[in-house]
């Protein structure tokens, strides 16, 4: 019994002392990222962040896209948020009074302009610009359902997508009272969940709503709590033994005696939890994300909400294309068309390569073909015969159904057409003219100065290790399976040690 306890205990101690500061990020990232419209507000001056995070040529998503309003006016929009400016690129005002603070709140998905009127997509709803106050006002859609991905206008009808639903208004009186119109999926589709998305609400614990999220927070406090806990058990013997005689240590020596005693009993009592989150962490990032990233979970077919399921959280943008007289819904499982939606939509065949990580670009260009663009790169795709061209290089791309880095040799997160010039937007080099004698479009150091970096993206960077990549560069993915394998050895290992004690005192008892 006594070297089955020892083995466990080594099993325990070394992996969790050498990732005990990892834990500790994680877990205070975790509760972070757990309650990102509450800190949304909060920003982090980049030059307190390594070189990479410094913003330059427009890089990390600064822009999306433009609208031309006039002339001499364009709008551009994106993570910076909403900027005006004129064909020089020589003045640059901001557009965004009455947003509320923080990068984080000002991310623009889309943007459009219907009537003289102004519409701006974020995360946290939809923005309709007030002539009259000079301002941007929150329009009201349905609650837990305002991450707004997309905005078409079609004649005097504004659709939008969120991330999980449909809405429309007529814009006849300014209103824009916005009601949910229903999705039909496809004819013969089952509703499913990706095993990607099933891990991530489970670790998140979205699956059970604001209980689970409170549940996942207690986990993060726990995992604190055993860190610290843990480090003062393994210090405080070896203070006490250098300088016992010297000082009176009565209150270290009942800190390391609290330690362990609580040490044990929580981290017994929250095991499973512990086992839960770090094996669905496990599956969130590469390698072993590659494993999960195509495989679905059906729903229940006789479920009353099988639309909604179907659609949830998979809509990305909305198109109209005038010349078909069809709508066109990106989302995570692909691309849908259909003419009305009173009817089942229908799934475009031989799509073009759209990163895991989403569809950033979605044009319909003047020929009629569309342009899509995603950090898999950006294509041109002919629906009538289902032929697709690198927009970029003009070279046909041949499908292929095998797995694939998510990212292309241009990460595109963003495009412009001004005058005939066409700009891509790498998320990491920045603006990208398609000809070289193209205009340069410099970006501002006041423009750098209010993007700042989001409390909830800083948090996500330690969640994910990639903060340590500078130091480490590529292997930082390797960081979180490997703490996730060591937390699942940490956790296994110390339930069997306070089995192996509990059983041992009831035995001492017994004589």
């Amino acid at each position: 019994m006594t070297r089955l306890y020892s083995a466990f205990k080594k099993y325990h101690k070394w992996p969790a002392l050498f990732l005990t500061v990892f834990f500790i990020f994680f877990a205070i990232s975790g509760i972070l990222m757990n309650h990102r419209e509450l800190i949304s507000s909060i920003d982090i001056n980049r030059k307190y962040l390594p070189n990479d995070y410094e913003l330059e040529n427009w890089n990390f998503a600064s822009v999306k896209g433009t609208k031309n309003l006039n002339s001499d006016t364009i709008f551009f929009y994106g993570g910076a948020g909403i900027w005006i400016t004129n064909q020089n690129f020589s003045r640059w005002t901001p557009f965004m009074n009455g947003i509320p603070s923080g990068s984080d709140n000002r991310k623009i998905f889309d943007f459009e302009i219907s009537n003289g009127s102004y519409f701006a997509a974020t995360r946290f709803g939809l923005y309709h610009f007030n002539k009259s106050q000079q301002l941007w006002i929150k329009c009201q859609l349905q609650k837990n359902d305002e991450f707004v991905t997309g905005i078409e206008i079609v004649d005097s009808t504004i659709y939008l997508t969120t991330r999980n639903s449909l809405y429309a208004a007529n814009d006849v009186d300014g209103s824009f009272k916005f009601t949910k119109t229903e999705l039909i999926p496809p004819t013969g589709s089952k509703p499913n969940i990706s095993i990607f998305r099933l891990f991530w609400i489970i670790h998140s614990g979205e699956i059970l709503g604001i209980s689970g999220r409170v549940i996942v927070d207690i986990v993060g406090l726990i995992m604190l709590f055993l860190s610290i806990t843990g480090l003062i058990y393994f210090i405080s013997p070896k203070i006490i033994k250098r300088v016992k005689g010297r000082f009176r240590l009565r209150r270290t020596k009942q800190a390391t005696k609290f330690s362990y005693k609580w040490h044990l009993k929580v981290g017994a009592i929250s095991a499973l939890l512990l086992l839960i989150v770090s094996f669905t962490g496990i599956f969130l990032r590469p390698p072993f994300l590659l494993f999960v990233v195509s495989g679905n979970i059906n729903h229940s077919e006789n479920s009353a909400q099988r639309n909604d399921i179907f659609w949830h959280d998979k809509l990305r943008d909305i198109k109209y294309d005038k010349v078909r007289k069809q709508f066109l819904i990106a989302t995570s499982d692909g691309i849908f068309y259909g003419k009305e939606f009173n009817e089942p939509l229908c799934r475009f065949k031989n799509e073009p390569p759209i990163s895991v990580m989403g569809i950033n670009v979605f044009e319909i260009l003047e020929n009629g073909d569309y342009l899509i663009g995603s950090f898999s790169g950006a294509f041109q795709w002919n629906t009538n015969n289902g032929t697709t061209y690198n927009y970029i290089t003009g070279q046909e791309v041949v499908p292929t159904n095998s797995l694939s880095s998510p990212f292309g040799s241009v990460a595109v997160s963003g495009y412009s057409k001004i005058n005939n010039d066409e700009y891509f937007f790498d998320y990491d080099k920045g603006v990208l003219p398609m000809r070289a004698n193209q205009r340069d479009i410099a970006m501002p150091d006041f423009v750098k100065n209010s993007f700042r970096f989001p409390l909830w993206n800083l948090a996500q960077e330690f969640h994910t290790c990639r903060i340590y990549s500078p130091i480490i560069s590529s292997f930082y993915i390797l960081i979180v399976p490997l703490a996730g394998i060591s937390l699942i050895i940490i956790t296994i290992t110390g339930f069997a040690m306070w089995l192996i004690k509990r059983r041992g005192k009831k035995q001492q008892t017994q004589f």
